[in-house]
């Protein structure tokens, strides 16, 4: 039925669409984007000169050498010709003859950053760069190799540029390695889902204030000082992967791109849960896009689906121990409001729309109380929250403990979180860009600050079917999603046929995590994007069928992605591989390889954690400048905690919110309640060994009244209900939508009623002391 190319040589099929249609100088000499540089220098300038693709225009960017502690950066407004550029050059040489004249320093393909530590201002160029893919015709590149270059000559610097603080900084930046993970385009903004870069026709240019672009700060220098972006590069660190497929000799591409958060970033013990500002830890984004064979042009079709992981949305932390390689997970703060938690949903409603799905995947039971502590106190927060939350911003919780289901001999992990997975797409629904229509493209006339992304995005949003009709408006979006959800069953069924010819958008998200959001997520994602690939091909006539079958070979090459995907990210997060033994059992994988294989993961990993993850650390806080250096100021590397750089030091906050939603308001402050607390003892309720069975004692475990829910195991026995509808698996599944209409407020457990009470009377005899003294 299928068959899979992943020759590295071939390119996928939709290359042969014109890579930047508004980049053809012969069709509008305002319309460009730079894209190649050359360095050149003498002993008081930099000159850099960049040009379009195709080598026909070229800017100059003049870089002051004089100052040894001041950026003076001034951009020349003349767009010249190859010609001019050359006579503009020599002439520089001739005038600067006296003092070594006009010399080469490096090829480019664009600026990265500029940054200051003590005293001198570094620029990090990209002298390197690969093509990992393509989506609808925009290249997408990852970088091969970066130069860091002092930008004061050598002559006016002072004993402070070098001295052991300066180098130490320089070697902590250069520590963060831009040849892996990191990817850019020229032309499409990456940092973006394609649902976002389609449905936004006002909003045009490289947003640089989105969440998942990691060199905001790096580049405010160049961008404030030139008033525009054409002279940097938006990098976005996380995961790229892009793979060609046919189903019965039609092409179609699959690309995976997984996008970190910057807000919160760190390593595995060194960030964990949330801040006082609702931004967790480990917040990555993933997006699956499918686009047929003439995605790009007038003909092509495009679908994509949006699922995201992080860190459990409460305060709580493990500290990193060279004797324990499983350190005791500490609740830091009583939040009986849970402010922080609230300050995260509320974001995830303003970044992807309502529902937000919550699955949850960590243990239930456990001898000795470690996960289940965060297992009974995110559950208590969500059944809150949701007293308190509209009706239609309500939260879907989902627990199922994923160690104790996949104990069983017979269980088909798989099978159950695809069940998950098809619950929550019919929540959510997928982006669908429908028949493409032809629309004239009408004229537009760029500033000579400008660029051709502009104009290569309103093309792209042109070939979108529909989707010029609809415009940006947030509420004829929230409309459509919301008018796709009242229709019945037998009109889903409708959609759902070959060739769909109506536009479709995904409203709300699937949030999946577990304690380290690494090994057991990316299974949970795997499934998710299995049961979402079979919705898109459907909905692209490539299929007649609205599932994959697990056994195909479509379905062997998506694992293969994101079982890469998963590496990837563990091993940003956890300083490992991550843990994949259900897919290597699917692979047929020998069990003994597999088992000596997760050991040596496991090494790695508790290395990583024990002995490399703080300087790690440090990196990351200089290059994303939650941390900028100053004389007389403590290095970085003395600090006892960064926790506060994350919430109050960020330099980067100025920024944010960015317009397009993707953060908290602008009015948001940071949340501080309660106060710091030892850890809290687990009750006596977590030493039972009490197997939950069936919902009604789920929900007395977890104190709470809701009402009309059930597990996936048991059928329905409501009125007019029928147990053939329900999906029955060979153990009972310990899952459960915890947030519906008739919520009620929820009645505070006895002993944990005395705990807050005690909590109250410390606060009060700690109030009293402070007014005293």
């Amino acid at each position: 039925m299928a068959k899979l190319d992943n020759s590295k040589s071939k390119l996928p099929p939709y290359v042969s669409a014109k890579i930047h249609p508004s980049n053809d100088p012969e069709t509008d000499h305002n319309s460009y984007t730079l894209e190649k540089f050359r360095l050149y220098e003498t002993r008081q300038r930099f000159y850099l000169v960049g040009s379009d693709r195709n080598k026909q225009l070229f800017r100059v960017l003049k870089i002051d050498r004089s100052e040894p502690s001041d950026l003076n950066i001034s951009e020349d407004p003349v767009v010249y010709s190859p010609q001019e550029i050359k006579n503009l050059l020599q002439r520089i040489a001739e005038g600067n003859r006296a003092t070594g004249g006009l010399n080469f320093v490096v090829k480019a393909y664009g600026i990265a950053g500029c940054i200051k530590f003590l005293e001198s201002y570094y620029l990090i160029l990209v002298t390197k760069r690969r093509q990992i893919g393509f989506i609808c015709g925009h290249a997408i590149y990852g970088i091969d190799e970066s130069q860091l270059i002092t930008i004061p000559h050598v002559t006016v610097q002072t004993d402070v540029a070098h001295s052991k603080a300066e180098l130490r900084y320089k070697k902590l930046l250069s520590s963060v390695d831009l040849t892996k993970d990191f990817f850019f385009s020229y032309t499409y903004p990456i940092m973006q889902s394609l649902q976002k870069n389609v449905t936004s026709m006002g909003e045009d240019g490289m947003p640089y204030d989105n969440i998942f672009v990691w060199n905001a700060y790096l580049t405010r220098a160049v961008r404030s000082r030139c008033g525009n972006t054409i002279w940097t590069i938006a990098l976005v660190h996380g995961n790229f992967k892009q793979i060609r497929l046919s189903i019965f000799g039609r092409d179609f591409g699959v690309s995976l791109v997984s996008r970190r958060s910057r807000h919160f970033a760190g390593t595995r013990y060194l960030k964990r849960g949330v801040n006082d500002m609702g931004r967790v830890a480990n917040d990555v984004e993933t997006e699956q896009i499918v686009l047929d064979e003439d995605a790009g042009s007038c003909k092509g079709k495009m679908s994509s689906v949006v699922q995201m992981r992080g860190s459990i949305p409460l305060f709580w932390s493990q500290e990193a121990s060279r004797f324990s390689p499983k350190p005791d997970i500490i609740l830091q703060r009583y939040d009986p409001t849970y402010q922080a938690t609230k300050l995260h949903f509320e974001d995830l409603v303003k970044r992807y729309g309502s529902p937000i799905i919550v699955l949850n995947l960590i243990k239930t039971v456990e001898k000795r109380p470690r996960e289940m502590m965060l297992r009974r106190e995110f559950t208590n927060a969500v059944v809150y929250l949701n007293t308190i939350f509209p009706e239609e911003k309500q939260l879907q919780f989902i627990h199922w403990d994923y160690h104790k289901f996949a104990k069983s001999k017979s269980a088909n992990v798989l099978a159950v979180l695809g069940a998950v997975a098809s619950q929550a797409l019919d929540l959510t629904g997928f982006y669908y860009s429908g028949k493409p229509s032809i629309v004239k493209r009408r004229a537009n006339q760029l500033s000579r600050t400008s660029t051709g992304r502009d104009a290569s995005l309103r093309d792209l949003r042109v070939n979108s079917g529909d989707l010029a009709r609809i415009g940006s408006n947030n509420e004829n979006l929230n409309s459509l999603i919301n008018w796709d959800r009242e229709s019945d069953s037998s009109q889903l069924k409708k959609q759902d046929t070959v060739g769909a010819d109506g536009p479709r958008f995904q409203g709300g998200v699937l949030r999946t995590n577990c304690i380290d959001c690494l090994d057991r997520t990316n299974v949970a994602q795997y499934a998710y994007g299995l049961a979402a690939l079979g919705r898109q091909l459907l909905a692209m006539g490539l299929t007649d069928m609205p599932k994959v079958d697990p056994d195909s070979s479509i379905a062997a090459a998506l694992m293969d992605m994101y079982q890469s995907m998963g590496d990837a990210l563990a091993q940003q997060y956890g300083g490992s591989a991550a843990h994949n033994t259900v897919f290597l059992e699917r692979q047929g994988k020998w069990k003994a390889t597999t088992q000596s294989r997760e050991f040596i993961k496991s090494i790695k990993r508790y290395y990583s954690n024990a002995y490399t993850d703080g300087e790690k650390q440090d990196a990351i806080n200089l290059f994303l400048g939650y941390f900028q250096p100053q004389e007389g100021k403590s290095p970085l590397w003395e600090l006892d905690s960064d926790y506060y750089l994350h919430v109050y030091g960020n330099a980067i906050e100025e920024e944010d919110p960015c317009p397009d939603e993707c953060n908290l308001e602008t009015n948001a402050k940071p949340v501080r309640v309660g106060i710091p607390l030892a850890p809290i003892p687990a009750c006596r309720e977590d030493f039972s060994r009490m197997k939950l069975t069936s919902f009604d004692k789920l929900i007395d475990r977890t104190c709470s009244t809701v009402k009309n829910v059930r597990l996936y195991s048991e059928p329905d026995h409501r009125p007019g209900g029928s147990a053939g509808n329900s999906v029955k698996y060979s153990s009972k599944a310990q899952i459960g939508f915890l947030a519906r209409k008739s919520m009620k407020r929820v009645a505070m457990p006895p002993r944990l009623l005395k705990v807050k009470l005690k909590m109250e009377h410390l606060r009060k005899r700690f109030m009293l002391m402070v007014t005293q003294n």
